[in-house]
């Protein structure tokens, strides 16, 4: 078994290669720090199972996937990260993820996430299964929606206006209108799109351009 950890968290990577090597004592474990560095050593070595995180140096956010695919199509994806769940774990999946492991999970949620890769099946946490289930229709299809086309016209001309990391000041001048019509639109876009900051509202956008 040959597993390679993307991680620039040391404690983390440690943690991880003790938890692997307790499950499959015959395993071998490389890692990298960077996104850029974990595919140099995809290019150089097969692999049949990729830890990674999402916010890692070097990374590109959901198109992760299909560039890892590109290189390896056959390899086993667990995304360990310390984003909600709930909001990534989904669009990971769809796009070619194998497994969503939340960094705030026990050791049995991470071994029965492990377990469920090796047998060739895919893995969420209880929390996301039931979040899945409920978006689903009475008839199987899902029914769930990019929240960026839940923003009116003059919200995404405001949100795009914040992730170019513009103040309300100033976006209040560019769109000509009044500073307190600005905060109004910014409360609106971070409940549509459940975020509590700028930073998250672009790790978001990001994400969510991509779904």
């Amino acid at each position: 078994m040959k597993i390679l950890i993307v991680e620039d968290h040391p404690l983390i990577r440690s943690g991880l290669k003790h938890l692997l090597l307790e499950a499959t004592p015959d395993a071998t474990v490389t890692q990298a720090t960077t996104f850029p560095l974990g595919l140099t050593m995809l290019d150089k070595e097969k692999f049949d199972l990729l830890i990674l995180d999402i916010d890692i140096p070097g990374g590109e956010n959901i198109r992760m996937m299909e560039i890892v695919r590109q290189k390896q199509p056959d390899i086993m994806i667990l995304i360990n990260s310390g984003y909600d769940e709930q909001v990534y774990a989904l669009p990971y999946m769809q796009a070619g993820a194998d497994g969503f492991l939340s960094k705030q999970a026990t050791e049995d949620e991470f071994y029965a996430a492990y377990r469920s890769l090796l047998s060739k099946g895919k893995y969420v946490s209880h929390r996301v299964q039931q979040t899945l289930l409920t978006s689903l229709g009475s008839n199987g299809i899902k029914k769930t929606k990019n929240p960026l086309t839940t923003l009116s016209q003059r919200e995404m001309a405001v949100m795009q206006l914040l992730t170019e990391g513009k103040w309300t000041k100033e976006i209040a001048s560019i769109l000509n209108v009044k500073e307190n019509t600005i905060s109004t639109y910014k409360r609106r876009i971070y409940d549509k799109l459940e975020v509590s900051d700028e930073i998250e509202l672009s790790k978001k956008v990001s994400l969510l351009r991509n779904y």
